[in-house]
């Protein structure tokens, strides 16, 4: 896998995580409430996984919440706790 597929490998990853726990990573970023140059650090943290199959599992299972290897879990989890639901 080149570099380029392996960065954008685990950006469709962290996008999925994100959505899985409610938080729209485009909305955020539109919102200024994550920079292009923090989102990008996340996808960068996101390559250093141990376990991205992992990571692809517990999406394919439909889980919730943060799996305890996700390097980006407390960052993405901040995001979700200032997100407002749209319930």
């Amino acid at each position: 896998m080149s570099t380029t597929e392996r960065y954008q490998h685990h950006e469709r990853l962290m996008a999925c995580m994100a959505d899985a726990n409610g938080i729209d990573l485009d909305l955020e970023l539109q919102k200024g409430a994550l920079s292009p140059d923090v989102y990008a650090a996340h996808v960068h943290t996101c390559t250093g996984c141990s376990d991205p199959g992992g990571c692809q599992a517990h999406l394919e299972a439909g889980l919730s919440g943060f799996p305890s290897f996700c390097r980006n879990a407390d960052s993405l989890q901040r995001l979700s706790d200032v997100t407002p639901s749209s319930d």
